[in-house]
């Protein structure tokens, strides 16, 4: 050992000298640059301000966030912060400091009453690759979450609603009518996210902890390399490390200019549809987000008869994605059934003014063929190949053909329901083959005999109804209605799709 520490030494000694010597030539500085950096400049002080920094360093922020007060009414929350000019974000002082979840919301607290459920969790310094994810029980979560570099992002599980408040403003009219999502967030803190922006409306409330966030206007996306997408989707900044900023290859970063605020425990942030963000969390940290669809325009009829209060919870409110204790898969940034249903009827009035450019009679309706076509034609799959998937698409076209006669009309779609609607998403939305580890469409986890997959119209309505009697004698319960069976047939696919609990 002694040996080592003294070559180490006489090593260091003579490192020393040829620094020494190099000095007298170059400066130390542009020798740093020179090796480090490749940079041509002579002193470190002209690089970009903010360079191998984490993000938001490389220029101060704008004005402070606005402080919007708890008790705005819709009507003027949609005029400031929706409707342009106003667009923008917002800071909510305490909106959830009485809530039984800022109140109660302890790690022994959360174990004891919602650990049974299944959780979603990434690595904290967000990369949005495909593989990030991986499926927990919430109390094996807070059993490692201090040691580990895990946090949770899932749908809030059911039972934990009745705890969180309902903001005033989501209480009454086009708002409350168009709850698309909500998520829970749990963190030991030391968590980043990326740039990007959400499709939704968000209202992001924090329980315990703190987090800071960086918020830029969607005007500022070409200095970013961002395209906006009207309602479709996310997007973020692949090429930026949120942790240290290259301000040389991404050099558009030093004029983005960004407003900045923090959020402390009951404090909530309104984040418009497209707004880009970059968020960081501090210590443990809890939050719960609602999202709203931003495709729904605003109507002051909606609010006839409604007066809200400080104590509604969200559990008193229809939101379109849920978690229930027993499920495995979480329907997580799936097309809202407005959206689909929309698309569904767009694509038919451009069948129809297609058919009547060419002078053609007008559509009676999709034959089930024409429409799981339709539905394959949103995927990579093979439609020839994809075997279980086309009963899959076979029971959504037969849940749609409402009087049985082998065409879904215009009609039957906008007369759809919800849960209908939900069903086509699930398979639009689901696992392509490029985006995912297994062949999603070839699998057998679906578990239904390949007999019961045929090819004409009339042998797909019986493969159907073979399906749903094969699905009887698995234990599902008989009914009426042939969507509810239905969504027992989903539930089943998706609860299957990974025996082991991967995702």
């Amino acid at each position: 050992l002694l040996y080592t520490i003294k070559f180490e030494l006489m090593m260091a000694c003579l490192l020393a000298t040829f620094l020494i010597s190099t000095i007298n030539t170059v400066s130390a500085s542009s020798w740093i640059n020179s090796i480090f950096f490749h940079d041509k400049s002579n002193t470190c002080s002209e690089l970009p301000q903010g360079h191998l920094l984490p993000f938001g360093y490389h220029k101060q922020p704008l004005q402070p966030m606005d402080v919007i007060p708890n008790s705005i009414s819709v009507e003027e929350f949609d005029e400031l912060y929706i409707q342009p000019p106003g667009f923008r974000p917002g800071i909510f002082r305490g909106l959830q400091k009485e809530a039984e979840c800022t109140k109660k919301w302890t790690d022994e607290y959360i174990d004891t009453h919602f650990g049974h459920y299944k959780v979603l969790t990434e690595v904290k310094h967000e990369k949005r690759q495909k593989y990030g994810k991986s499926l927990n029980a919430l109390s094996t979560f807070l059993q490692e979450y201090n040691t580990t570099n895990q946090y949770v992002v899932t749908v809030l599980p059911d039972d934990m609603r009745r705890e969180v408040l309902m903001p005033p403003l989501l209480q009454c009219g086009t708002y409350s009518k168009n709850l698309l999502e909500l998520n829970f967030w749990m963190a030991s803190g030391n968590t980043a996210s990326q740039v990007h922006f959400d499709a939704d409306h968000n209202i992001h409330c924090l329980i315990a902890g703190k987090k800071s966030f960086f918020m830029i206007h969607p005007d500022q996306y070409h200095k970013l390399n961002m395209d906006r997408q009207e309602h479709t989707g996310s997007n973020f900044c692949p090429s930026i490390n949120q942790n240290y900023v290259d301000m040389r290859t991404d050099s558009g970063v030093s004029d983005v200019d960004y407003q900045w605020d923090m959020l402390y425990p009951g404090d909530c942030i309104f984040i418009p549809s497209q707004y880009m963000h970059q968020v960081r969390s501090y210590g443990r940290s809890i939050s719960v987000t609602i999202l709203w669809d931003p495709t729904v325009d605003f109507s002051m009829e909606s609010l006839q008869n409604c007066v809200p209060d400080n104590t509604s919870t969200i559990s008193d409110y229809n939101v379109a994605w849920n978690h229930k204790a027993d499920d495995l898969f979480f329907d997580v940034g799936y097309a809202t059934p407005h959206i689909i249903r929309s698309e569904l009827e767009n694509l038919w009035e451009d069948w129809a003014e297609r058919l009547e450019e060419n002078d053609e009679e007008p559509p009676q309706g999709w034959t089930y063929s024409q429409f799981i076509q339709l539905l394959f034609s949103t995927k990579k799959w093979d439609i020839t190949e994809c075997k279980y998937t086309r009963a899959w698409a076979a029971l959504i076209a037969r849940s749609l053909d409402a009087d049985s006669d082998l065409l879904i009309t215009l009609a039957e779609v906008s007369a759809s329901s919800d849960d209908q609607m939900k069903a086509v998403s699930h398979f639009v939305d689901a696992p392509t083959l490029d985006d995912e580890m297994y062949d999603f469409c070839n699998q057998e986890f679906y578990y239904i005999p390949p007999e019961v997959v045929t090819e004409s119209e009339k042998e797909e309505i019986e493969a159907a109804e073979s399906v749903m009697e094969w699905l009887k004698m698995q234990g599902f319960k008989e009914s009426n209605s042939f969507s509810d069976m239905f969504s027992q047939f989903t539930d089943y696919i998706r609860d299957v799709i990974s025996p082991s609990g991967e995702t």
